[in-house]
């Protein structure tokens, strides 16, 4: 996916990912990364140390490597990029990439520099949409950074690599104490999101749809580990033209009320919050917009949402599921957004 400008939390950020694959016969230690404006040649971000660490995945092995920047030969590292541009009017049309690495040869180090080739930013505005769930507040649950998240998750689907999830956020109502339910929290029927209406955020096609998946009635009653073709649990895509489509994802038993090939209206309720597939942190609405008819077999697209309300934010996600209340926020980073995605773990009020 070519890194496409999204405004998030008031600034436009580029995300995509850099692949770096060693073809040396020698281990290699990869030590710093930066973006370039390629024409310019300004720093626009720089990754070394913790951060580069933080960064990078590495397909086929443990999350928890100890030196994920080690590269032995033919093995890959991924750097994901979540970058925030300081000026919107310098939205660079290009960038490069300047990786430095040591190469660890049997008689000691030799420090190398390389420069990626230009990569084209896309144009491309994302798509607005409307409103996915009424009221709030709710919380913008993901972060960008965490390995084996929705931003970090590669599905290998018919011989080819994607991130479906690139852009993907679980909403999760809260109280106004910022709790997550009523009473007890193991009984899926007490949190106050559960049985919310979804509404479809564009005119548009039902493209697929399932509702044949039950609800254990408390969190953590599994019966085992669920194959990747139901982890979606209850969902219906939209098709919402261009190309792209609109994913929701476990939603409640019974509750959905489109079918495939049916047209319908923005703000149309489609279906209701669920608890059904892979949704061990409770009941919450995934949503994400991607270019193919398939939960897994597809690139992830960014979008934006036509307008929503900032009133607080969690520092991390550990924030919220611990039960801390969110933290306030004014200007410029609180108050009414348009056009934007909420940023990590916000909490918003959809009008």
């Amino acid at each position: 996916m070519p890194p496409t400008p999204v405004r998030i939390g008031g600034r436009s950020h580029l995300a995509y990912e850099l692949h770096v694959t060693s073809l040396r016969p020698a281990d290699v230690s990869l030590l710093s990364v930066q973006v370039l404006d390629a024409d310019s040649g300004a720093i626009l971000s720089e990754l070394r140390d913790a951060d580069l660490q933080a960064r990078i995945g590495r397909p086929g092995l443990p999350f928890d490597k100890p030196d994920k920047q080690l590269l032995s030969p033919g093995t890959r590292a991924v750097v994901f990029f979540w970058m925030p541009v300081q000026d919107d009017a310098r939205m660079p049309k290009r960038l490069r990439h300047r990786l430095e690495f040591d190469l660890l040869r049997t008689s000691g180090r030799e420090r190398i520099e390389m420069h990626s080739a230009p990569l084209q930013v896309q144009a491309l505005a994302p798509l607005v949409l409307g409103a996915p769930l009424r009221g709030g507040p709710w919380v913008a649950l993901y972060d960008p950074t965490l390995m084996g998240g929705h931003r970090t998750s590669i599905y290998t689907m018919d011989g080819r690599a994607r991130i479906p999830a690139r852009y993907a956020i679980d909403f999760v109502r809260l109280g106004e104490d910022a709790s997550r339910a009523r009473g007890d929290v193991a009984e899926i029927g007490n949190w106050h999101g559960y049985g919310a209406e979804v509404l479809a955020v564009a005119d548009s096609v039902v493209a697929d749809a399932a509702d044949d998946m039950t609800e254990a009635p408390e969190l953590g009653a599994s019966s085992g580990p669920l194959p990747l073709e139901n982890h979606s649990g209850n969902y219906v895509t939209l098709d919402l033209g261009g190309g792209r489509f609109a994913f929701y994802e476990h939603l409640k038993h019974g509750s959905v009320r489109v079918k495939v090939g049916e047209r319908i209206t923005r703000g149309q309720v489609i279906g209701l919050l669920g608890n059904s597939g892979s949704s061990s942190s409770g009941p919450h609405l995934h949503f994400h917009v991607s270019d193919a008819n398939a939960a897994h077999g597809a690139e992830g697209q960014p979008y934006t949402f036509e307008r929503f309300s900032v009133v607080g934010a969690y520092d991390t996600i550990g924030a919220h599921t611990t039960g801390e209340p969110w933290k306030p926020m004014r200007a410029p980073g609180g108050g009414a957004r348009t056009r934007e995605l909420p940023a990590a773990n916000s909490v918003v009020r959809f009008d």
